[in-house]
């Protein structure tokens, strides 16, 4: 996907698969090969029954085309086998009739076929589409601009088995600045997404009235407990990383992360990660650890152009068809001077060129930049991506 595709694909607010001419070319190429084997049956010896290898198109095309293509092809290559057995093969009629009738079998299994994975195919977009849907009514938008602060983010759901995963992100507007978190619940599918909503609702709850980035990561631990004890399961079901950020002074970030993949800080044209020495462990373990769990804050210099990039483990742990993971900080390094829409347009575009095909895991970034004292103020804004 170009990124003029992705940029008008976030102004009309979703992003759409893009066309695939492929059953156009497979159904070019059938009838070229259908004409290919009329003239070689035509040409060669009429005693080696030729057409019959024409049977062999529908099935193929029924990979990639559609109902009507392959029925298209079956139709056509049924008919030239017709006039190849009659006109130009030498063989007894017995044999003549079997030729056309296993060609015309072949067409209706093909027909069968492409019917079977149309309906498999429009069943899976269904259960992505619904899955989409409610990822996004648990994610609520990002606002582009807060005070002292440009925002964007970027959801990409894992489309194995089209589960719904856990990954989640929240920005509130406190009386006490801003607060932002992103995180990750262990697992997929509605035990996922239940659990990453409690979160969500629990830290706009707390974000709102705590100062302390401290207690909004306690109360985050408590809802996770008390999510666990609503409901059965194994100990230790319900988990999550999570990193915690408070904006509330002019070039300074505070964080808290609860076994979180590092964030990325962009200066001056360069990426690196910030690795916090006290990490807290994810949410929801604090049993496990006999004297409690101690959340530390750390202070880290934001000023003006600074672009922090905050991802789950989807992106860093997307792998290409080598097994190599996605180099995060060093794809980052490029886009280090542009505007945070612009990064999650180019890590959306760049990701999907790095895997080659669909996620295994479901990937979420949160970018926050502190605006250039010289940046242009009506600059055009896109939304966030999901």
């Amino acid at each position: 996907m170009t990124l003029r595709r992705l940029r008008h694909s976030a102004e009309t607010g979703a992003i759409s698969p893009e066309p695939t001419p492929g059953d156009r070319r497979a159904t070019a190429a059938g009838y070229a090969a259908i004409l290919l084997v009329a003239l070689v049956d035509a040409l060669v010896d009429p005693a080696i029954p030729g057409a019959v290898t024409l049977g062999l198109i529908p099935p193929a095309a029924a990979a990639v085309c559609n109902k009507r293509q392959v029925t298209g092809l079956a139709v056509v290559a049924t008919a030239v086998s017709v006039v190849l057995v009659t006109w130009y093969e030498a063989t007894t009629v017995t044999s003549k009739c079997v030729h056309v009738t296993v060609i015309a079998a072949l067409g209706l299994v093909a027909l069968g076929v492409t019917m079977t994975r149309l309906r498999r195919e429009a069943q899976l977009r269904h259960a992505r589409s619904v899955a989409m849907t409610l990822q996004s009514a648990v994610l609520e938008p990002v606002p582009p601009r807060l005070p002292g602060l440009d925002l964007a983010s970027l959801y990409m759901a894992a489309e194995a088995e089209t589960l719904v995963g856990g990954d989640f992100y929240a920005v509130v507007e406190s009386p006490h600045g801003i607060r932002m978190l992103i995180g990750d619940v262990r697992g997929k599918g509605l035990p996922a997404v239940n659990t990453a909503a409690a979160l969500m609702a629990a830290f706009r709850e707390a974000a709102y009235y705590e100062k302390d980035l401290v207690e909004v990561a306690a109360r985050l631990e408590s809802r996770v407990h008390r999510l666990a004890a609503e409901r059965t399961g194994p100990p230790g079901e319900r988990f999550a990383t999570a990193l915690l950020l408070a904006f509330d002074e002019p070039d300074r970030l505070r964080l808290i992360t609860c076994g979180h993949t590092p964030p990325i800080m962009l200066r001056d044209g360069t990426a690196a990660e910030i690795e916090l020495p006290d990490i807290a462990p994810p949410l929801g373990l604090s049993t496990l650890y006999p004297g409690g769990v101690r959340y530390v804050e750390h202070e880290l210099p934001f000023q003006a152009g600074d672009t922090l990039v905050a991802t789950t483990d989807g992106i860093a742990e997307a792998r290409n068809e080598d097994g190599e993971f996605y180099p995060t900080a060093a794809r980052l390094t490029g886009w280090s001077r542009a505007w945070p829409q612009h990064i999650v347009l180019h890590l959306y575009s760049d990701l999907r060129g790095h895997t080659g095909g669909p996620l295994q895991d479901d990937a979420a970034a949160l970018v926050l930049q502190r605006p250039r004292r010289n940046a242009p103020s009506g600059r055009r804004r896109l939304p966030h991506l999901i």
